[in-house]
């Protein structure tokens, strides 16, 4: 498990942006659940240092095409981002360019004061779209990735109180030591290693479900004592998916080591009859395909009521962390800045995550369950 060498809070003693009593900051971020877990605890940070001003979220990621799991994560941040107390407007991801254009128009009747953009891609069109909602407010946002696309725009960007170079995130060992820098640097809002993780609160009767859930598949399976496992394998990208062999593999020998053991199988809701299907067809170990379909922390709750998750590179393995629970994360190489910072175990496999062997998963689960 990688160890961030700055765990210390970075002292920073003048921000170059100067809030007052009543200001309006918009934040605009191509937003994920994942995202989410260490920005959230940097804006909740933020307003906590400054009670009275107002914080505004802008989450639409300014794509033209829209993607498969759009409207997916779109209802799921939505939901957890309308639990935070101190976050005022939401503004979702766009359905369509029309939907972009009514989101800015309802922006601008804000008149903000402050518009900052955290964006590792597509920049320019995030410039863009927080110059259409309020030119005159103090800008500060990331610039392009590659050279030529800041040779392009640097006229565009002339116009920007600061800009914020893409190379302090290359330099960074995790994730949240770049959103420090941001923050740090912005607001004067710093946060050490321990505490870069929003916690996402479930209500007891919340939770209460979950545990109802979990014992009602074991009791429908008879199984008696024994641990409940929480799996996603699944991503938005193929290279961060692991294979159902592997998957098949890892289940059936952690059934032989521990017969009582229940595995929660989670899918996106346009993935969930698939592996659906694939779940019926097992006959040798007890397995429940999930996906939260009515609500976000339906997502929380189960995993909360499960003694491991075991997670390729996807929100999931964020939302352990954020919970606390032990954590088997398995991530490519090229990922480690994405690891969970509370993971027990993280796997590394090259260029892809299938290519972390299931007898790795195997020892790892071993150890963490004392199975072995």
């Amino acid at each position: 498990m990688h160890q961030s060498k700055h765990s210390t809070t970075t002292q920073i003693q003048v921000p170059e942006l100067t809030l007052k009593k009543g200001s309006k900051v918009l934040y605009m971020t191509h937003l994920a659940l994942g995202d989410y877990v260490y920005q959230g605890a940097f804006l909740k940070a933020l307003s906590k240092q400054y009670p009275d001003v107002q914080i505004d979220v802008w989450i639409d990621d300014c794509r033209n095409k829209k993607k498969s799991w759009h409207s997916g994560r779109n209802s799921t941040l939505q939901q957890w981002l309308a639990k935070e107390n101190h976050l005022n407007t939401i503004y979702p991801i766009a359905s369509s360019n029309e939907h972009r254009e009514q989101l800015i128009a309802d922006a601008k009747s804000q008149q903000y004061d402050f518009i900052v953009f955290v964006a590792t891609t597509r920049a320019p069109a995030y410039l863009k779209v927080a110059q259409a909602i309020n030119a005159n407010a103090t800008i500060v946002g990331t610039e392009p990735k590659n050279l030529l696309s800041r040779l392009f725009y640097r006229n565009q960007y002339k116009s920007l109180s600061t800009t914020i170079a893409l190379s302090e995130l290359a330099t960074s060992q995790h994730i949240s030591d770049f959103y420090n820098h941001i923050f740090s640097r912005l607001f004067a809002v710093s946060l050490d290693e321990q505490q870069r993780s929003r916690e996402i609160l479930v209500t007891n009767s919340l939770g209460e479900q979950g545990k109802q859930q979990i014992n009602a598949w074991r009791n429908a399976k008879n199984l008696s004592n024994g641990p409940t496992i929480f799996i996603n394998h699944i991503s938005t990208n193929e290279k961060r998916d692991w294979q159902l062999s592997q998957l098949a593999e890892l289940t059936a020998k952690l059934t032989e080591k521990s017969p009582n053991t229940l595995f929660v199988l989670n899918a996106p809701p346009h993935k969930f009859d698939e592996v659906s299907n694939w779940c019926a067809q097992q006959t040798n170990i007890a397995v429940e395909a999930f996906s939260a379909t009515k609500d976000f922390f339906e997502l929380p709750s189960v995993m909360q009521a499960c003694d491991l998750v075991i997670s390729v590179e996807t929100a999931i393995m964020h939302i352990a962390s954020s919970l606390s629970l032990p954590q088997i994360a398995l991530i490519r190489e090229s990922a480690s800045s994405w690891r969970p910072l509370k993971a027990n175990s993280v796997l590394e496999g090259k260029k892809r995550v299938d290519n972390i062997a299931a007898s790795e998963v195997v020892v790892a689960a071993e150890n963490i369950l004392k199975l072995a």
